[in-house]
């Protein structure tokens, strides 16, 4: 079992410094194998620092991570270790390619866990085409591929590990919506194929709504919520009070619900919105889907 748990979660920056902050503080969360996640929240909420301590890049100041059950701290010789079962991409994880070719910069992490010979090139191998990409690249250098490119090889790097949790902190940032939708379909591909526990954090709640199956919302520090796509949606009120930009298409049902018409405010696809429409028509139970 590769579930990961947080207890009493608490960070703080800067202690004793006029930079002090306490950046997360009472989490308590529980993500069990095989789940796909959506991690949202506004710039500051504490996203970034949570999925951080998920693979020992940062070490709580209070509280534990578990892995597997047991407290990824509890003998600090093997983080290394437990950085190789959980893989973080970065936001812009393109920055971080510094390697003469393609191949060299994906084997960098799965070489360094140890792996050599044939079963490093495979892992290479599979890594590339789980991202989409053509061997014939492999001898290039990364810094001549286009954006999209240079953010898959970059994703395909934590891939070549095979972590049994992927965590991947905004991977759409900057990309077109092309770019963005063929990353998105490449990661919920990994996601079926290997059964890996995914965990993306993501500004863009129209991508948290087609990927996960539930959303965990972080709001100045401290979880706000954690539940289905579907509950969260019907709380979309809220989500929009504490500054989160709701997809369109709940903002008009949210005001359909203001104006009187018996509609489920927690709409957030264009086919659950045509669905609601005929129900409507058809005279059913407010809030039936």
């Amino acid at each position: 079992m590769y579930d990961l748990e947080l207890r009493n979660l608490r960070y703080e920056y800067g202690q004793k410094t006029p930079f002090h902050k306490v950046a997360i503080r009472d989490v308590n969360l529980r993500f069990e194998e095989g789940e796909m996640i959506g991690i949202i929240g506004h710039t500051g909420s504490g996203k970034s620092t949570l999925v951080q301590h998920l693979n020992g890049l940062l070490k709580p100041t209070e509280g534990e991570v578990l892995l597997g059950g047991v407290n990824i701290w509890e003998n600090a010789k093997r983080i290394k270790e437990v950085r190789s079962r959980v893989g973080l991409v970065f936001q812009y994880p393109e920055y971080q390619l510094f390697e003469e070719t393609v191949f060299r910069d994906i084997a960098f992490g799965p070489k360094n866990m140890g792996m050599e010979g044939e079963t490093l090139e495979r892992a290479v191998h599979t890594a590339l085409d789980f991202v989409g990409l053509s061997p014939e690249l492999l001898e290039k250098s990364p810094f001549e591929l286009s954006g999209g490119q240079k953010r898959r090889v970059a994703i395909a790097g934590v891939i070549a590990m095979s972590p049994q949790v992927l965590i991947l902190d905004e991977p759409t940032a900057g990309l077109d919506p092309r770019g963005r939708d063929e990353i998105l379909a490449r990661i919920q591909d990994y996601h079926k194929r290997t059964g890996a526990t995914v965990l993306i954090v993501s500004h863009s709640m129209e991508d948290v709504a087609r990927f996960a199956g539930r959303v965990l919302v972080m709001n100045h520090s401290r979880v706000e919520l954690f539940d289905t796509v579907p509950n969260i949606f019907k709380r979309a009120e809220r989500l929009c009070e504490i500054g989160l930009a709701v997809p369109q298409v709940t903002r008009v049902f949210l005001e359909l619900q203001k104006a009187g018409i018996p509609v489920n405010p927690g709409v957030y696809t264009v086919e659950d919105a045509v669905r609601e429409i005929c129900r409507i028509r058809e005279g059913g139970d407010a809030g039936a889907q």
